[in-house]
């Protein structure tokens, strides 16, 4: 969004995966199908009304039109093993805070 790569390393992570997983209050990494997974955003006072109309959408599987997926991240491992949980960096407040504003 802003031309520059995420300083991951800066913040002490290895991978976007890594960050996310990270900020469950902001993002929910979840188990898809054949080994990858999807991130939800986790909807927050500002968002909930919004997340309401997309939770109403027709699933794109009912659509006529097509209409492409959400791409999916894959995962080596399943997301209840990952190895940094626990053990972690914390995520500074003002990072945590733009992503969520990315998010929503």
């Amino acid at each position: 969004m802003v031309g520059k790569r995420l300083p991951l390393h800066d913040l002490g992570f290895q991978s976007t995966l890594e960050l996310v997983a990270n900020m469950p209050e902001v993002v929910r990494v979840c188990p898809y199908e054949k080994g990858t997974s999807i991130l939800k955003a986790i909807a927050d006072e500002t968002t909930k009304d919004l997340a309401k109309l997309v939770a109403r959408q027709r699933s794109v599987r009912t659509r006529k039109s097509a209409v492409a997926k959400p791409e999916a991240v894959s995962l080596s491992k399943k997301p209840q093993s990952f190895p940094w949980r626990g053990r972690a960096p914390v995520l500074p407040a003002t990072v945590k805070a733009e992503l969520q504003d990315l998010l929503s």
